[in-house]
């Protein structure tokens, strides 16, 4: 199934080596984040690889045991029992500089995002959808956690100086 231009279900419902059997609602949100945030980082910067995006709880679990800063509220886990509200997330990593792609998610689609973190670690980033793009209702999340580095272990506040 078409998700977008550029990206089918398939790269979404692995997880951990398990298949997450993707619902109605949690398609709704992929489309959205496939087509307003995935899409156009791919337009401008070329082909993406999804290396996480829908989970439910065991892959969540599985990818906490395995060491992966898997949060257990994560956007990943879009409407399941875990965060019925979660808005759908996708990792990925890309050919292009890691650091550039997150430079450029804020300066040029941010409005579409909830949450933007650059894993410098791993080098991959995580997006998800913005709250409001889902439930038309306000963000609930604070503006310092909405773009952050992962470094060393922890979660950092980070805006670009334009």
């Amino acid at each position: 199934m078409k998700l977008s231009k550029n990206f089918s279900l398939d790269e979404f419902v692995l997880c951990a080596g398990v298949v997450v059997d993707a619902t109605p609602e949690q398609l709704f949100c992929l489309n959205i984040l496939c087509n307003n945030i995935l899409q156009p980082i791919r337009d401008k910067f070329g082909p993406m690889r999804i290396t996480s995006g829908l989970r439910n709880q065991i892959c969540n679990e599985l990818l906490i045991s395995k060491g992966y800063p898997a949060s257990k509220t994560s956007d990943h886990l879009a409407w399941c029992t875990a965060n019925p509200k979660g808005t759908g997330a996708a990792d990925f990593t890309c050919s292009s500089k890691t650091l550039d792609v997150f430079h450029w998610i804020q300066l040029n689609i941010m409005n579409q995002i909830g949450q933007v973190i650059y894993y410098s670690d791993k080098d991959f980033i995580h997006v998800s959808n913005r709250f409001s793009n889902i439930f038309r209702m306000p963000d609930t999340r604070l503006e310092t956690t909405r773009i952050l580095i992962h470094k060393n272990g922890k979660f950092i506040p980070y805006k670009i100086k334009k």
